[in-house]
């Protein structure tokens, strides 16, 4: 029989809120970024995680592999201020990596250079992050279109903004008073810590 009590205690803290977050830009390629970024930021995602699949055929059977890690590009949708200001530090980024205008040039810029991180944390209903995601090696591939209309009444501009990034790393912060630390144990043996 089902035991509300016991989903109750299971959900820890309430569950986590997906209103409760922070992304901050950071590195070579946004340094000269706003420090706006975090309260402009309208939504984001944690990213996926995918490990890819190598399938071995053997005497009329097929066994499934580990393959190597691939990681989706990263989207955000920015609230755009009145300077403009987070926009055109994007477009700007983007002109330093092939020009927008009238010319051929690229930049002789290494991809050390342009490459920048970004950080996400879920927050606790006290703003204590509770989990953090560093994305690492990032940059701009796509800022989208901004709709102009003159329908457009009591709203606010938006933008998306898509990132391709080479890696990243993922840790509970372990501060949060809202859970303690869990860990997981694999049929194989194996035990994972959880984090709070």
């Amino acid at each position: 029989m089902p035991n509300l009590s016991s989903f109750t205690q299971a959900l820890h803290g309430g569950g986590a809120r997906a209103n409760q977050f922070q992304v901050t830009l950071g590195g070579a390629g946004a340094s000269g970024l706003s420090g706006d970024f975090h309260f402009l930021c309208r939504s984001a995602q944690i990213p996926a995680l995918t490990i890819g699949e190598v399938a071995v055929p053997y005497r009329g059977r097929t066994i499934y592999l580990a393959g190597d890690r691939t990681y989706d590009a990263w989207t955000v949708t920015i609230l755009n201020d009145r300077n403009y200001s987070i926009r055109a530090f994007l477009e700007s980024w983007m002109d330093d990596m092939s020009d927008i205008g009238g010319s051929t040039k690229t930049s002789a810029l290494s991809s050390s250079i342009y490459y920048a991180d970004a950080t996400i944390k879920q927050l606790d209903r006290n703003d204590t992050p509770i989990r953090t995601y560093k994305l690492e090696g990032l940059w701009p591939t796509t800022i989208d279109a901004i709709d102009l209309s003159y329908d457009a009444n009591d709203a606010i501009e938006e933008f998306g903004a898509t990132f391709r990034f080479n890696w990243m790393t993922v840790g509970g912060e372990g501060t949060s008073s809202e859970g303690g630390s869990r860990s997981i144990t694999l049929t194989a043996g194996l035990s994972y810590d959880m984090g709070p």
